[in-house]
């Protein structure tokens, strides 16, 4: 016969002292949403900054991940707006018109706004589709172990909107642009890396190709959805209606959106394996995924049935209602590291074009900066390439470079300040040709 575990008083003791030492180590709780903020800011409902301003200050992102952006004026608006409320410093990614799919007749972007005293930008680029491009981000985390040698630990951010509407030809083309995804990040990352996708996937049910393919459908680096309530999401036997996320409006509102009501479930952040671990530089927070303001009370109705009996305020929920036919999804990340939010990481560098931002000789910028240090300045094009490089010693004192601007095509190009491989400033600028 076995003999049975036995744990002394002593040791139980110490277990319980362990655990609890575990358990009430300091962390730091990041707020991500994900929010289709339809044909923003130039939909057929105008001053829509202020409704959205309503929804920032209530659940305060530490990083908002928006889609169907129409112009950059709408992505600096609300950058501007979440640093009018004062809860935390943003910055926004650089603003890329659409790429892929060029002659569409419906344009739309993708970008991300981040809280700067958590994360700074590293990278950006994108992934052609024969859709809408998927933008990529690369964050890292203001660990005030980096001023101590720590390795640095990087978030890597795509935001999405697939395909939209019914039909195996739609269906195929979500499928498409979840490969190109999938194959980016099998190529580029490793299995380890902390990684998100967020997005209007504009899918009705767990069977479909393009869900398996980000979920588990080839090797390589499989994503999770932290939700397990799977199913067809459409359906009206679905029991987890408080998961769906579209439409907010029962009938089509100011002739622009989707009607018919909360019904369908298209707007998902997921995760990849090292995020959903328990214990980890940055973490998922269980049980903080959330689509704002739905409770479950107002399938096929507008969200605002969804006002009683709801911990969202009534006048946030009115604001979902106006803002978008999408509800944003929200969820937390954790992190036990301590971060630099005292602006360590601040380099006060400025990057300016003396002469304005539209060239057809040289290029002339200027840097300049508060900190001797050595920087790197990188111009790219659209597409992320860089066609221009060099480095910038002693950036203390305000430096003027000046670039032959003969042999760059017409276009829109960025200006990346880069300091310990980190970005710390960009500007855009155009180069046309007599």
């Amino acid at each position: 016969m076995k003999k049975a575990n036995l744990i002394n008083p002593k040791g139980l003791l110490f277990l319980l002292i362990v655990v609890s030492s575990i358990t009430l180590s300091a962390q730091t709780n990041i707020k991500l949403m994900c929010y289709n903020v339809l044909n923003y800011p130039t939909g057929n409902i105008a001053g829509r900054v202020d409704t959205l301003r309503n929804i920032i200050d209530y659940y305060r992102p530490d990083l908002l991940m928006l889609q169907e952006l129409k112009t950059e004026q709408g992505l600096i608006d609300t950058r501007n707006m979440m640093n009018e409320i004062g809860y935390a410093s943003f910055d926004n990614a650089p603003y890329v018109p659409q790429q892929s799919n060029p002659f569409s007749d419906f344009p739309l972007q993708q970008s991300i706004i981040y809280n700067n005293e958590i994360f700074g930008l590293a990278e950006d680029n994108l992934i052609l589709t024969e859709v809408r491009d998927i933008n990529y981000y690369k964050l890292w985390l203001k660990s005030e172990n980096l001023l101590e040698g720590a390795d640095t630990t990087f978030l890597h951010v795509f935001v999405t909107h697939l395909k939209s509407s019914t039909g195996g030809e739609n269906e195929q083309l979500r499928l498409q642009m979840a490969q190109q995804f999938k194959n980016y990040i099998n190529n580029n990352l490793e299995t380890d890396d902390l990684i998100v996708i967020a997005g209007d996937f504009n899918l009705y049910s767990n069977s479909e190709p393009a869900y398996i393919e980000l979920t588990g459908s080839s090797g390589g680096i499989n994503m999770v959805d932290p939700l397990d309530e799977l199913g067809n999401w459409s359906s009206s036997s679905f029991p987890h209606k408080e998961i769906l996320t579209q439409s907010t409006r029962s009938s089509q509102y100011a002739g622009d959106g989707a009607g018919g009501g909360v019904d369908d479930r298209f707007d998902f952040i997921m995760f990849s394996p090292s995020v959903m671990q328990l214990f980890g530089d940055l973490v998922y927070v269980n049980d903080s995924y959330k689509s704002l303001g739905n409770n479950g009370d107002c399938y096929n109705q507008s969200i605002t049935s969804c006002i009683p009996n709801n911990e969202v305020p009534a006048d946030v929920i009115r604001s979902i209602y106006y803002m978008s036919d999408h509800i944003p999804v929200v969820c937390e990340l954790a992190t036990p590291l301590a971060l630099s939010i005292d602006k360590k990481w601040a380099f006060n560098s400025t990057l300016e074009f003396p002469r304005g931002n539209t060239f057809d000789q040289n290029i002339v910028f200027s840097i300049s900066g508060n900190t001797n240090s050595n920087y790197e300045f990188r111009v790219c094009n659209r597409s992320g390439s860089i066609v221009s490089q060099g480095k910038v010693l002693n950036s203390g004192q305000n430096h003027q470079i000046s670039i032959p601007s003969e042999h760059f095509a017409q276009g829109i190009y960025f200006i990346y300040l880069v300091k310990d491989s980190f970005v710390t400033t960009s500007a855009k600028f155009a180069v046309i040709h007599p």
